[in-house]
């Protein structure tokens, strides 16, 4: 897997937060869902809610511990143009 791109250029610095392109990193526990899955997901959906994440993914739909890195994922990844990174 390539690594997640972020205004048309390679995420600058592996491992280094939401934009890590750590893709095997696991943001949903409870489900096992990855950093990659998850920010393909994103990029290649369109997604712009956590909401959209878990109906995509599953991520999220456990404890929800893991939404703020969902909605971090969001902020990186999702179409530039009204992103609502919220629950909704």
């Amino acid at each position: 897997m390539d690594l997640p791109r972020y205004d048309d250029r390679l995420c600058p610095d592996p491992c280094a937060g939401p934009c890590a392109g750590c893709a095997d990193r696991i943001v949903c526990r409870c489900l096992e869902v990855t950093e990659g899955v998850i920010a393909e997901a994103i990029t290649e959906l369109g997604l712009r809610t956590v909401k959209e994440v878990r109906r995509a993914t599953g991520a999220g739909d456990g404890c929800t511990c893991c939404h703020k890195h969902i909605r971090a994922l969001l902020e990186a990844h999702a179409p530039a143009a009204g992103v609502a990174a919220g629950i909704s």
